[in-house]
């Protein structure tokens, strides 16, 4: 049997969210049909169907209206059926494996944590729109929610005393640092913009006054444009004469409303983040220096260089904790790797159906990948 892959098919935490007490659901007994049994437990037709129909709806399958049924589309069915076969069996060992070492998740828990995801979305209405919208019933989100918990808490338990020493993250460090902790060269800027593009200019002004003449539009447009420089003129000169209002100005003049709210704050940089007439002022600025206007295709701007890096490698001291949780992470994913094809290569996993072997799916899958046309 083909080693199993992990990636549980449970619905993103992050996608819908915020049901908490008002989504509790009444569990009916499931008394389909067994396609496939997991030591003493089965997986049913049932599972198998209500998993695919929220695989499709949630996916853009549903948008294109692909029927999965027709005969051209069986290659892609057979995809997709083996990955939902493969993720059913992975889930149904995490929840035994979980019960073996008595972790569950509480109806609290379980509250607590669609009670903060609530708040992502906008609330229980929303969430109740979203679930519609893909079709997703109260159940399976809410049993979505809950595979997730678990698995989260029986990585915790097998992670419980994972600690990176300062050795281990500095050789990490230094086996890495040309590769993974290199910068480019990069600027700290703030930046005060007075939009004015000819196209917004134009289109304003026609839905103004639509019968405008070509020659009148231009005329018009150039006028306005003159007035946004005219403004950026009489801000710069204010700086010059005291260049410590700068973050007051933004907050009061830039149209760069991200920014502004920040004194015109737009972080560090590198020369590929901006478009290339305000990175090259940038880039061409010592720190505390501003500069004159700059046009761009946004408008015109004033640029002040807080600070600058040169290209190099990141000193370990800035990096260090990042290290240590990429690799305590990359520890939690191999562990949970290593106890999944544990579990299965104890399992007695029985399928009760051909139509369900996922040795004989990926058997089918593999002949599929050969048959396909092959890329140039």
């Amino acid at each position: 049997m083909k080693k199993f892959t992990v990636g549980l098919l449970t619905i993103s935490l992050a996608l819908v969210a915020g049901c908490s007490k008002g989504f509790k659901v009444t569990e009916e007994k499931d008394t389909s049909t067994p396609i496939i049994k997991v030591n003493e437990s089965v997986i049913t037709q049932k599972k198998f169907d209500k998993t695919l129909e929220n695989v499709y709806n949630t996916s853009i399958l549903a948008a294109r209206n692909i029927n999965l049924k027709e005969e051209k589309n069986k290659p892609l069915y057979t995809l997709i059926k083996g990955k939902i076969v493969n993720e059913l069996i992975i889930k149904e060992l995490i929840q035994q494996e979980a019960q073996k070492r008595k972790i569950s998740v509480t109806q609290k828990e379980l509250d607590k944590a669609i009670d903060e995801l609530a708040q992502k979305v906008g609330g229980k209405a929303k969430l109740e729109a979203t679930l519609t919208l893909q079709n997703v019933s109260k159940e399976t989100f809410v049993e979505g929610i809950k595979m997730d918990l678990t698995t989260k808490k029986l990585l915790e338990s097998l992670t419980a005393k994972a600690e990176i020493s300062d050795k281990e993250a500095k050789d990490f460090y230094e086996k890495n640092k040309t590769t993974k902790f290199t910068l480019p060269d990069m600027v700290n800027a703030q930046h005060i913009l007075i939009a004015s593009t000819e196209s917004d200019i134009k289109a304003k002004l026609q839905s103004e006054k639509s019968n405008l003449s070509e020659s009148e539009l231009n005329k018009k447009a150039q006028e306005e444009m003159n007035k946004a420089k005219s403004k950026a003129e009489n801000i710069l000169a204010k700086l010059k004469a005291n260049p410590a209002l700068f973050a007051d100005l933004a907050k009061s003049s830039s149209d760069d409303a991200s920014s502004a709210e920040k004194g015109g704050d737009l972080g560090y940089f590198k020369k590929g983040d901006m478009v290339p007439a305000f990175s090259k002022v940038a880039f061409s600025l010592a720190p505390g220096q501003i500069s004159d206007i700059v046009k761009t295709d946004f408008g015109y701007h004033i640029i002040k260089v807080s600070d600058r890096k040169k290209a190099g490698i990141v000193p370990f001291v800035e990096i260090k904790e990042e290290i240590k949780k990429f690799m305590i992470n990359k520890s939690k994913t191999s562990l949970m790797e290593k106890l999944i094809q544990n579990a299965k290569n104890t399992a007695k996993i029985v399928y009760l159906s051909d139509e369900y072997n996922l040795d004989k799916i990926q058997k089918e899958i593999e002949d599929i990948k050969k048959k396909a046309p092959k890329k140039q």
